[in-house]
């Protein structure tokens, strides 16, 4: 977690999503790890905040294959983080629509 946030990591954002990332091959385990994260700061009921993170974790769920067989080809390990960063409950068609628009960046920056 600590490598993931700091200096060594690489960054992507589909409005209202933001992505860090952090690429290696000498992780311990190969494939993606996903972390979902929406901010206290930006919903303080934590009703909004499970319902965002269900969004984002079932579009990811969806459109993950592309990712997944990247780094399985590579045969290395990635950290992903995908961060909530507006201050309001966007529809789901739209958080899927712009979550394939963040794994595509994702994709062309590794």
């Amino acid at each position: 977690m600590e490598r993931l946030f700091q200096g060594e990591n690489q960054a992507a954002s589909s409005y209202p999503l933001r992505a860090v990332f952090l690429s290696s091959e000498d992780m311990a385990q190969q494939g993606v790890s996903v972390l979902v994260s929406v901010p206290k700061k930006r919903f303080h009921d934590a009703v909004d905040r499970n319902r965002v993170k269900r969004q984002i974790r079932e579009a990811y769920r969806k459109h993950k294959h592309t990712l997944v067989q990247l780094m399985e080809t590579r045969e290395q390990g990635l950290l992903l983080a995908v961060v909530y960063v507006s201050d309001k409950i966007e529809d789901t068609a739209y958080v899927e629509k712009r979550m394939v628009k963040l794994l595509e960046k994702v994709v062309a920056l590794l």
